[in-house]
């Protein structure tokens, strides 16, 4: 039996989704949330085999929900595909498969199966979408490692403090630098990772493994 965690926010997809799969007699839907904000502790509780989610939710999208899952579980992503960045965004957050909401009943049978089995799905519809969302996240991939190397070593040990939350005196403290000097280097790697701010290069750390 594959368990299934539907995840929407509105109610008569996630039903149409249970009238599809129940019937086949091999799903068992464990749980159902209305938003990407209850996924995490959704699947901490029943823990499913697969999740079958929505791509656009009003607080906390599918993209941002099967990040912050971290591959605990894999994801199937639904998707009108209307937003080439959004896609991308899950396809690099580590979402297993997409498929249409209006797809066929046997083709989402099909999609979840596989997915909950560890493989891939992709809906031959939407392969033109899905592979310019994989370009765009190989490039971002590139771009973040070849900025990355740019960095000298006290540049990414800074850099490594902030991600864990340290303030910039706890970080000179770590380092044994002053205050002013953690200030240099930080404003150093925003310039080099063409980045914002604090919270951006935090978000960059953790993306390229620099945390």
């Amino acid at each position: 039996m594959i368990t299934v965690l539907l995840v929407d926010d509105q109610p008569l997809v996630r039903a149409g989704l249970r009238r599809i799969l129940e019937p086949e007699g091999t799903f068992t839907v464990v749980g159902e949330c209305d938003d990407g904000d209850q996924v995490a502790a959704a699947v901490a509780r029943w823990t499913p085999d697969v999740v079958v989610m929505d791509i656009r939710m009003r607080r906390v999208d599918g993209a941002e929900a099967t990040r912050r899952l971290a591959g605990a579980v894999p994801v199937l992503i639904l998707t009108t595909f209307d937003d080439d960045d959004t896609v991308a965004a899950a396809l690099g957050a580590g979402a297993a498969g997409f498929i249409l909401k209006d797809a066929p009943g046997e083709d989402i049978v099909r999609a979840v199966t596989m997915v909950a089995e560890g493989r891939s799905w992709l809906d031959p519809q939407v392969a033109g979408p899905v592979l310019t969302a994989f370009r765009k996240v190989a490039l971002k991939e590139r771009k973040g490692r070849s900025a990355a190397a740019q960095l000298t070593q006290r540049e990414r040990d800074v850099l490594a403090q902030i991600a864990r939350g340290a303030t910039n005196a706890e970080t000179a403290a770590a380092l044994h630098i002053s205050e002013a000097t953690v200030k240099t280097h930080l404003g150093n790697l925003l310039t080099k990772l063409d980045l914002r701010d604090r919270p951006a290069a935090i978000v960059y750390a953790h993306d390229h493994g620099l945390a």
